[in-house]
């Protein structure tokens, strides 16, 4: 399947290219006056979010790449003590697979800005990330009555719990530093630190767009552009 370009004017590969389980659901565009190679744009974004979000690979055990590069967690978020059955008590990941390898394979690593014509050159990476019980626990990665992960309050609906849910969940507490519109803390009371605050260093706009392609098995998707700051040295 070619690209086809949406309404905000992204041409995103096609799954094929990866063949994950899900389309990835955040992109990352970085500007190619940043950074001098495909490779800079990655450890740009993922060495930010481990250096400034928290994200590492600290998982225990093996966890499946599902096609991907990479993955990272933040672990221990909005710890549920107070369940009806205390067995069902956990605390969450923010977790995340990093696509890049096949884009470069496939020479789709390279973007031009959605803006049009003469408007810059952009590097991209794919991630896809979600919310969800956290890794060790017994019940990972689903409880659908827990208030924060859960099938509940207006994710009640959802179809399905990891794209209706937990997808969409990741993208708010990655983009915004929330769930369900409740800032998020660490363990230490420090607030989670969102991709927002890329903005204190570099010109970034979060674009949140419906996925318009068949091959995009998900409900929610962010496009993350990111660029100089006008009057930065």
């Amino acid at each position: 399947m070619a690209p086809a370009r949406d309404q905000m004017g992204f041409e995103l590969p096609p799954r094929s290219v990866f063949e994950p389980p899900s389309y990835p659901n955040i992109w990352f565009y970085v500007r190619d006056t940043l950074v001098p190679s495909h490779a800079g744009a990655v450890e740009l974004v993922t060495g930010w979010l481990r250096d400034r979000c928290g994200l590492v690979n600290d998982f225990t055990g093996f966890k499946p790449p599902e096609a991907s590069d990479a993955q990272a967690r933040l672990r221990g978020l909005q710890p549920w003590p107070d369940a009806p059955d205390a067995a069902r008590s956990h605390a969450h990941d923010l977790h995340i697979r990093y696509y890049y390898v096949a884009l470069r394979q496939t020479r789709c690593e390279r973007a031009a800005s959605p803006a049009g014509a003469g408007q810059g050159d952009y590097f991209r990476l794919a991630g896809s990330v979600h919310y969800e019980v956290e890794d060790e626990h017994p019940l990972h990665p689903y409880d659908d009555g827990c208030p924060y992960c859960g099938r509940t309050g207006t994710y009640a609906g959802a179809d399905d719990l990891f794209a209706g849910v937990h997808e969409p969940l990741g993208l708010e507490l990655l983009c915004r530093g929330t769930i369900r519109g409740e800032r998020v803390t660490l363990a230490d009371g420090r607030p989670m630190t969102p991709l927002t605050a890329l903005g204190e260093r570099y010109a970034v706009v979060i674009h949140r767009l419906r996925p318009s392609r068949p091959d995009m098995n998900i409900v929610d998707l962010a496009v993350v552009l990111i660029g100089p700051k006008r009057g930065a040295p």
